[in-house]
């Protein structure tokens, strides 16, 4: 499987044309494509190499050929890549890079198909030569433009019309060809026209295929670009309302020690219960972190926007995870407090009971709230004074428990000496 992977990933980085790149950037695509071609170019360029290699064999007068072939083909890859790589964002210098990988694709299988007809004695390699003529145009169709075509096209059907006259058939350079009124004749009834006419037709319907293909391919790559231009537009403008919101709700300001200390307390006693009921070491240490994420984390949306788009994203997609999580805890210690309140000051009704029941009420936040209740009913308040360890038991059985699961509030209630030990234990550091 591992070596799948890296196989995967090593074709990918080769031949990938959408390999780490933003296809909303046209030079960007452009120059990326130009790396994936002069990587076929180089792997055709081996391929034929070794198709001189199979037709040399027996034979000593094309080894020369063979050998000769192969620091061409490193020479012409280092030259496309050199002019490349030389300026990415040079759409222009892309653009010529383009049409000269496309044409040197197109005559060199032409330069192959030559020596395969012409060089050889037997005729049995011709073909193969011939397919390559098409493989260059598939090659051409992989830059997805049309206008790349448009120029291309007319210099092949030129060009093979020429190879048919001149190569496949000789017909030029036969000097034994005699023209006059019966040579037509005789010429457009031939095979050999006849054979010419549906190789050209065949390379026509070829063409128009590919034209088709592209074409249907550049429509949807555009209509793509377009959406995704679209989408990063809306995700800008729901970023920057997601942060403004964060900087807005976020309690930001500086933490007294007060607070801090109250924070580790209740971090101590979370933790504690947690395993009491049953929690994991893992799962205990866990909750003890949230209950004191709003005081020791810091939430940081400032992202450089000269980072790439992909960190942007992965940094704002690591801080609005903290902040959501921030802002959770924020929002159950508001809970916590208002219950609090509501209680002491004769607002609790049914409807606002209710309300306080339906929202952040799953057992690790009534866990963090049983606990953060009990240090705020024994802590000094603003809106009210200190209460001793057996009167906060008393409110908690008779006003509270309506808020929490059944087991956790028996096993707090039974293990409250140990609670009033940790708390007693802080006011004396304090």
């Amino acid at each position: 499987m591992f070596k799948k992977k890296k196989i995967a990933h090593i074709f990918d980085n080769l031949f990938g044309f959408e390999k780490g790149i933003d296809v909303t950037d046209d030079v960007a695509v452009l120059f990326r494509k130009n790396v994936v071609i002069k990587n076929i170019v180089l792997l055709s360029n081996l391929i034929y190499t070794i198709i001189f290699m199979v037709v040399s064999l027996g034979e000593r007068s094309n080894w020369f050929l063979t050998v000769l072939c192969i620091p061409i083909t490193f020479l012409v890859n280092h030259t496309l890549k050199k002019m490349i790589y030389k300026d990415k964002e040079n759409y222009l210098r892309q653009q010529i890079a383009m049409y000269i990988c496309c044409f040197y694709m197109f005559l060199s299988a032409i330069l192959i198909y030559t020596r395969l007809k012409v060089g050889l004695e037997t005729d049995y390699f011709g073909e193969v030569g011939y397919i390559l003529l098409y493989y260059s145009l598939v090659i051409c169709s992989f830059y997805q433009s049309k206008k790349l075509l448009k120029t291309v096209y007319p210099w092949v059907i030129v060009l093979l019309t020429v190879i048919h006259f001149s190569i496949t058939y000789n017909l030029i350079f036969n000097q034994e060809v005699v023209v006059n009124d019966n040579f037509f004749k005789l010429f457009f009834t031939s095979n050999e026209f006849k054979d010419i006419l549906l190789r050209t037709f065949i390379l026509l319907i070829f063409m128009l295929v590919l034209y088709v293909s592209v074409s249907v391919s550049d429509t949807l790559a555009e209509e793509r670009k377009k959406e995704l231009v679209k989408r990063q537009e809306v995700e800008k403008n729901y970023t920057d309302v997601v942060l403004d919101l964060f900087k807005l709700t976020l309690d930001n300001r500086p933490k007294t020690n007060k607070e801090i200390s109250e924070g580790i307390l209740l971090g101590q006693m979370s933790h504690k219960l947690a395993l009491l009921l049953g929690y994991s070491l893992a799962e205990a240490c866990e909750l003890r972190e949230y209950s004191q994420i709003h005081l020791i984390s810091k939430v940081d949306l400032n992202i450089d926007d000269s980072l790439p788009n992909e960190l942007k994203f992965n940094k704002l997609k690591e801080e609005t995870k903290l902040g959501s999580l921030v802002l959770k805890r924020e929002q159950l210690a508001r809970k916590t407090e208002d219950i609090i309140r509501a209680h002491l000051e004769g607002a609790n009704t049914e409807e606002f009971m209710a309300k306080m029941k339906s929202y952040e009420n799953d057992l690790k936040s009534q866990i963090v709230m049983l606990c953060d209740m009990y240090i705020s009913l024994r802590s000094v308040k603003t809106y009210k004074r200190a209460i001793n360890h057996n009167n906060t038991l008393d409110l908690l059985k008779n006003s509270y428990r309506i808020y929490y699961d059944q087991i956790i509030f028996e096993r707090f209630v039974k293990f409250a000496d140990e609670f009033r030990e940790m708390f007693d234990n802080y006011k004396e550091e304090l």
